[in-house]
């Protein structure tokens, strides 16, 4: 049996991964001014430029029954006999799982396996990417150990973010405005991190932005018990060289050999805000 891994673009692999791995991606949505665009179709800065002048955020939606059908029939046309294992975007956050679901129903359920990741951006991508290297490092797999190899996975896959502002997740709804003007006055900077799909805040730091990115990894790399090869590093438009380069150097001294970084798509852009700084890895 063939299989094909499959999932969305809210997991912000790279043009790079998604060859390397032969991870499929069926695009998410954002609309701007009642138009609707394919996630990964325009620069994700054009986010920012669109709230500065109209005062509202985009909305981000995900995909549709209709876009994962003609996704994974584009993905039996060229592999007939293939199983597809599609890994969704956290289900609690978005409708693109139950679509997924639906489209599987519609088209060929015996054929398409779906698993909810709990995770997002560069969690999914952790969790897409080492699926496909299990996959292909293993012949002669059972469906059931694929689905036990990702569930296992995901429970041990971590993923944080800092963003410079609280901004963008209150106008989205997700920070109160009391917790907007109290970190601005106090000078915080929340982390949000992923517990059981759910988006929630996570330790908070006071100081200078730079600062609290040495505090986000130290944490994440010692607390959270983290494998330094499974590191990936992510950030919104709006981060600076010597922010990434800070990143790389803290994150070197836990042993993570890293020099790049995945630039996040729109999704999560929208509700980051810019200048944010994610890391996700694999407990031990």
């Amino acid at each position: 049996m063939k299989y094909i891994i499959s999932t969305e673009s809210g997991s912000d692999l790279t043009q790079e991964m998604i060859e390397k791995y032969d991870i499929r991606v069926v695009p998410m949505h954002v609309n701007m001014s009642g138009e609707t665009f394919n996630d990964g179709d325009f620069p994700a800065s054009e986010i920012y430029d669109y709230y500065d002048t109209n005062k509202v955020l985009p909305q981000t939606s995900g995909t549709t029954p209709h876009d994962n059908e003609e996704h994974f029939k584009a993905i039996f046309s060229e592999n007939p006999d293939a199983h597809i294992i599609h890994i969704g975007y956290s289900a609690v956050t978005t409708v693109s799982f139950q679509a997924a679901i639906m489209a599987a129903e519609d088209l060929n359920p015996n054929k398409i396996t779906l698993v909810d990741s709990k995770q997002v951006s560069v969690g999914l991508a952790r969790i897409a990417i080492e699926t496909a290297k299990f996959v292909k490092d293993n012949h002669k797999l059972e469906l059931e150990e694929i689905v036990h190899f990702i569930e296992t996975l995901r429970d041990k896959t971590h993923f944080h973010f800092l963003p410079q502002t609280l901004l963008y997740l209150k106008a989205g709804g997700r920070v109160s405005s009391l917790a907007f003007h109290g970190a601005n006055i106090l000078k915080i900077n929340p982390t949000i991190v992923m517990d059981d799909g759910y988006l929630v805040p996570g330790k908070k730091y006071r100081g200078s932005f730079e600062r609290n990115i040495v505090k986000l990894i130290d944490h994440f790399m010692t607390e959270c018990n983290i494998q330094p090869e499974s590191v990936l590093l992510c950030a919104t438009p709006g981060s600076t060289e010597q922010q990434r380069e800070i990143a790389y150097q803290r994150l070197r001294e836990h042993g993570v050999e890293i020099d790049d970084y995945v630039e996040t798509g729109a999704v999560i852009a929208t509700h980051g805000g810019p200048g944010v700084i994610g890391i996700a890895g694999i407990e031990k």
